[in-house]
């Protein structure tokens, strides 16, 4: 009895193939062809998330540390804040990059937040000088300490570019606002206390630019003292008991004394993810 033999299928036990018992070799299976894996166009970065190859830090600028990361296109550049002083970040001349939010790398506790978001709100970037007129709002970024920021190019052919100055009036604002938040926000929510940190950023700026020969620290008590608009502020907060109001004052201002010594403003400084 013959067996049939299907292709590609080894003969049954005592069947012979097609073709006879000639010595022709067995008939075997077709290896299977493996494709290489296409990969598509290489694109711009859309964000910092894979800004993971560490630069040379940022430090041309007194009291100024910025760690730099970038990634295998350059065309993303993550500045994180790991000195003593605020900076305020901007685009480059030409406008080859842009600044986006980086808040995976920034602090996320309420007294943080609150400060910067009353320093944002204070109307000090407008006498910052070194800022270009023309800068849109939106990419002029102050950037404290450990907090970040990332910054993009849309070219393959542009590394990403931004340009940064420390300003001694913004550093005294988060300082300040920050020390108060961590004091006030322990018996108060958020939205009741935010106004009070704007105002005192705000009296802040008017003082450290208006009595620039005082000290740090007589600024800061100029700024928290009797009378001042920031006293009024945070008094009302503590129901006007003018004993609570300066406890608070004391302990803010002890905190403040920890903080790093202002420093002149710096002139605008260009970095890039060029190594």
């Amino acid at each position: 009895m013959s067996c049939a033999v299907l292709l590609a299928v080894p003969a049954l036990a005592g069947c012979t193939s097609a073709e006879g018992s000639s010595g022709s070799s067995p008939v075997t299976e077709t290896p299977s062809i493996v494709l290489p894996r296409t990969t598509g166009p290489v694109k711009p970065a859309s964000d910092c998330s894979h800004s993971t190859e560490e630069l040379p830090a940022e430090a041309q600028v007194d009291g100024v540390a910025l760690a730099a990361t970038t990634d295998p296109t350059r065309t993303s550049l993550l500045l994180k804040n790991i000195g003593g002083l605020t900076v305020i970040i901007m685009p480059d001349a030409g406008f080859t990059s842009r600044l986006i939010a980086a808040p995976k790398e920034n602090p996320t506790d309420l007294a943080s937040r609150a400060a910067l978001i009353a320093v944002n709100n204070s109307g000090g970037l407008a006498g910052v000088l070194d800022i270009p007129v023309f800068m849109p709002k939106s990419q002029v970024i102050t950037v404290p300490p450990q907090w970040a920021v990332c910054v993009l190019s849309d070219s393959l052919k542009e590394f990403a570019t931004a340009r940064y100055l420390q300003d001694k009036g913004t550093t005294a604002e988060y300082f300040l606002t920050k020390a108060l938040a961590d004091q006030l926000l322990a018996k108060n929510s958020v939205a009741r206390t935010q106004p009070t940190l704007i105002r005192c950023a705000k009296s802040t700026v008017d003082v450290v630019k208006g009595k620039p020969t005082l000290s740090d620290i007589e600024q800061y008590v100029e700024i928290l003292g009797p009378g001042s608009p920031c006293r009024n502020s945070y008094q009302a907060l503590l129901h006007s008991d003018q004993d609570a109001a300066d406890q608070l004052a004391t302990a803010v201002l002890s905190e403040l004394q920890a903080t790093p010594r202002l420093k002149i403003n710096s002139d605008l400084v260009v970095t890039s993810a060029r190594t």
